[in-house]
């Protein structure tokens, strides 16, 4: 038999991520969950997952928790059958479309609608030059690519949500700091 297990966090698409967290919403026994977990991360049948030993499976467990585990970075690009995406290369309101701005607060960061939140945020590059720059199709909704997007790399989703908590963040101190100035302002005056 032969076995196909992540290598990093790179090599496990989204899907396998949403099949993953509803697995752990499931009550089921250690023997059940466990071969359901390989079961999603391997490819490999139930009944394939039943005749491994238990070295096999701890190994196994091991692997697909390491990657699970990999820190990320941010990651501008990927591609997926053979269509490269790229990340949207402005973020300021005057450049989102109403639909965009609309959809992208809609689906924020719920698991079972990742997928249409990265038909928002990734999309075909359609032209890039020599500088590594690139402009994406326009929006047109998530229903074209949503259902693609459940490849996306979890390296590339993760690193876009840990891009979004790090705007926030920056957002949240730089509101901080300008109420504090504004504070000191008026009880000068």
């Amino acid at each position: 038999m032969k076995l196909q297990l992540p290598e990093n966090i790179n090599e496990i698409t989204l899907l396998q991520y949403q099949k993953y967290v509803n697995l752990l919403k499931l009550e089921l026994d250690v023997y059940s969950f466990t071969n359901r977990k390989i079961q999603i991360f391997t490819g490999l049948k139930i009944t394939d997952c039943e005749k491994l030993t238990q070295l096999d499976i701890e190994e196994i467990l091991l692997q697909i928790d390491k990657a699970l585990n990999e820190p990320v970075e941010f990651k501008q690009r990927f591609t997926i059958e053979g269509t490269e995406f790229g990340f949207i290369p402005n973020f300021s309101k005057d450049k989102f479309q109403a639909k965009e701005w609309f959809d992208l607060t809609t689906y924020k960061e719920d698991v079972e609608t990742l997928h249409k939140l990265m038909a928002i945020l990734f999309r075909p590059i359609k032209n890039k030059d020599y500088l590594g720059n690139y402009l994406i199709e326009d929006y047109k909704g998530t229903d074209e690519w949503a259902e693609i997007m459940k490849l996306t790399p979890l390296s590339a989703v993760n690193g876009s949500l840990l891009f979004f908590s790090s705007l926030a963040n920056e957002l949240i101190n730089y509101t901080q700091k300008y109420t504090e100035a504004e504070l000191a302002k008026e009880a000068v005056l």
